[in-house]
């Protein structure tokens, strides 16, 4: 076999604890396989690490097509790759100048349906895969689908995020459920949608479909945080609403107790609608969550969840979903949230994720630590509670006033 220069060359076959175990050096380092003739791992010096195919054709031009980076491909699944692709070069066909022509014509659509199908389906969320779904039918494909994937540079990845923050993409377009659909652009829809061209071109890179991510570290636009919760005033005054619409009938006992649950508990509102009779502990008094968006959690109901748990429990079958409406589905809560805020007097601000950032901030400020916060959310990481950290302030001054007023009141002996 004829090796291509390279770094430090070894001949043994390749396993998952070999191909860990590589170390960079200061060029590509290569190692061989022992089983698949021409089958190899190249280690770059920044330590990115990839299978690859070296043959000659059959008028002896060598090659060494990519199978994929290591990682997103076992070493198993790129060997069965390698000995598919030796069996073709022996029966005279050119992998690698086939593979190379089938990337050229591929285009964004292509990489954003494989994304889509080998990558968000098998890695994320249902809830995640259509947020997914929803920036590449509404930006990304109107604005690169037709380009190819190989084609697109960084310039075309900064006029797109330029034209979705000017709102280019923006507009109503039918809906089957509801009759229309608002596509919204911004500065914080275009963010978005550079991350998830960032990943997919990072897939593209890793599938052998391009060299390079030209969507990588491109500079996003600056947001003004939401953190937007209800005041205690605020509060009383939904409570009340809600009160008054439960006494009237005016909306449906799931919805009212569905928004009080998102209230007392900081809990996501995928969370509640997606809560199974099945998940509910009452006799502990907790929630046993088997997949939220930070993996199985606890949710621990104080007197009030635990008393609008109940109440909803009633009737329902172990598999049924809570809050579920006709057909058995999770209900919409958007509209009846809509109709109560404004009963309520609160102003269009207050989503109904605010009300899980009311739940914090009153946590807070009512004496509780960011960590024992972020425990009650669920949150994988401290950086996500720290957005809580000027309520921990004032409520820090707070008691450091109280101190400071008894000890301005002490006497003399």
């Amino acid at each position: 076999m004829c090796y291509l220069a390279s770094g430090l060359r070894m001949a043994e076959k390749l396993t998952k604890r070999v191909v860990d175990a590589a170390q960079p050096g200061t060029k590509d380092t290569i190692l061989w396989d022992t089983e698949v003739r021409g089958f190899g791992l190249k280690v770059t010096p920044a330590g990115r690490k990839s299978y690859f195919l070296y043959y000659r054709t059959a008028s002896g031009q060598q090659r060494r097509p990519t199978i994929g980076a290591h990682g997103s491909i076992t070493v198993d699944e790129a060997r069965q790759i390698a000995r598919r692709w030796s069996a073709e070069v022996f029966a005279g066909r050119d992998v690698s100048t086939e593979r190379q022509e089938r990337r050229a014509s591929s285009t964004v659509i292509d990489l954003c349906d494989r994304y889509i199908r080998d990558y968000a389906r098998v890695h994320k969320k249902p809830r995640s895969i259509a947020s997914d779904q929803s920036l590449i039918n509404n930006h990304i494909i109107p604005l690169l689908g037709k380009a190819k994937i190989s084609d697109v540079s960084r310039a075309d990845i900064e006029r797109a995020k330029l034209a979705i923050r000017d709102g280019k993409t923006a507009r109503t377009r039918e809906a089957k459920k509801r009759g229309r659909s608002i596509v919204r652009g911004g500065a914080g829809i275009a963010n978005r949608a550079i991350s998830l061209l960032s990943k997919m071109f990072a897939c593209a890179e890793d599938w052998g479909l391009r060299e390079g991510n030209p969507a990588q570290k491109i500079r996003k636009f600056a947001e003004k945080r939401k953190d937007r919760f209800l005041s205690e005033e605020e509060v009383a005054r939904l409570l009340v609403t809600l009160k008054v619409a439960e006494t009237r009938q005016s909306e449906s006992a799931a919805a009212i107790s569905a928004i009080k649950l998102l209230l007392f508990t900081g809990m996501r509102s995928g969370e509640v609608l997606g809560l199974r009779v099945r998940d509910i502990d009452i006799g502990r008094g907790i929630l046993l969550l088997p997949d939220s968006k930070t993996g199985g959690r606890i949710v621990v109901l104080n007197e009030p969840s635990r008393e609008t748990v109940e109440r909803a429990m009633k009737g329902r079958e172990l598999d049924e979903i809570l809050f579920a409406g006709a057909n058995g589905s999770p209900i919409a809560l958007t509209r009846p949230w809509y109709r109560l805020r404004e009963a309520a007097g609160i102003d269009k601000t207050a989503n109904l994720h605010c009300l899980r950032h009311t739940f914090a901030s009153h946590s807070v400020m009512n004496g509780l630590s960011l960590a024992q916060v972020g425990a009650l959310l669920g949150h994988r990481s401290t950086q996500t509670t720290l957005r809580y950290a000027d309520h921990a302030v004032d409520a820090i001054r707070g008691y450091a006033e109280i101190v400071g007023s008894a000890l301005l009141k002490r006497k003399p002996a």
